[in-house]
């Protein structure tokens, strides 16, 4: 094994110094080195037609060098476009965009095809395309098309809202809607999104609760509301239903550290001293709707 390595070691040294750590297999070709050289066991494939000098863990290099291996014409899209603008995905599609990267190409061209790549052949316009931290990928409010084709309501709220508090403007996410088609699936999806997305909404959890509430016809809370007395700043609380004096609060897993509860209990102490009922909702409360509807009407009746 040690001479074994030894080799290794020796062979890696033979390619070109001004050859990148992660490279095609034409640019290693250009540079002088041999397919029998690219075979060796010390180099990784991460994509065909590419090679590494080791694995490569984070995800914009993977998409530089597999956009690096394909025709200038391609460019990332939906859930893998998704995690390039940093939007709020469900864990298994976060975690597929991450394993097999979604590629598009205009409709004309024909489909990436090639192991880890999911090939998608699109009808857009130029504008849809357009570079983020170098990389050829779909416009915000483009993505938010495509996604609208694999995602459930409150997800795709929850996508709408981060672009509308990030990106875009409801102009350009009607636009980009209008642009789709009827023909583009997905477009009741994105119109009920429109009416439900709002900037103010800090979380995607927050997001997936108000449309919860909103299939249910409960009265629409204000979202992200600062609580004074009397000048002083008590607290900022995910949703107020105002004439209920209710306080929702979305509790994730980050508030069982123990300082984060006794923060929590003390604020949520303050809010009651000021009049104020405080709920706290949890994941598992996500996972039985109906309950949970039934237990903030019970609340609100209680006004």
């Amino acid at each position: 094994m040690p001479c074994v390595r030894m080799i290794d070691a020796m062979s890696n040294n033979l390619l070109p110094k001004d050859l990148a750590e992660a490279f095609t297999v034409p640019d290693a070709i250009a540079h002088g080195v041999s397919r029998s050289r690219l075979r060796h066991r010390d180099l990784t494939a991460p994509f065909y037609g590419t090679r590494a000098r080791g694995d490569i863990d984070d995800l914009p290099s993977r998409l530089r060098l597999l956009l690096d291996a394909l025709p200038a014409h391609a460019f990332i899209a939906g859930p893998t476009a998704a995690l390039a603008w940093a939007l709020p995905l469900p864990l298994p599609v976060e975690r597929m965009a991450r394993e097999v990267v979604c590629i598009g190409v205009p409709a004309r061209q024909n489909r990436i095809r090639r192991p880890g790549v999911r090939g998608r052949a699109l009808q857009l316009d130029p504008e849809d395309v357009t570079l983020r931290h170098g990389l050829r990928v779909t416009t915000p409010e483009r993505t938010w098309v495509d996604l609208s084709e694999e995602l459930s309501l409150p997800r795709l709220v929850a996508v709408t809202d981060r672009l509308l508090r990030e990106y875009v403007t409801r102009h350009d996410l009607d636009r980009a809607h209008e642009r789709a088609g009827r023909r583009k699936p997905g477009r009741l999806r994105r119109e009920r999104a429109l009416g439900l997305g709002d900037a103010r909404s800090e979380s995607p959890k927050e997001s997936e609760l108000r449309v919860i509430f909103h299939e249910a016809h409960l009265p629409r809370p204000d979202l992200n509301v600062d609580i004074t007395d009397r000048g002083r700043f008590v607290a900022r609380v995910d949703m107020l239903f105002r004439e209920a004096r209710l306080v929702v609060e979305y509790q994730g897993d980050y508030h069982r550290d123990p300082e984060q509860w006794r923060r929590d209990e003390m604020r949520r102490a303050e809010l009651e001293s000021l009049g104020y009922r405080v709920t706290y909702v949890t994941a598992a409360d996500l996972l039985d709707p109906e309950q949970l509807v039934s237990r903030i009407r019970r609340l609100l009746a209680l006004a």
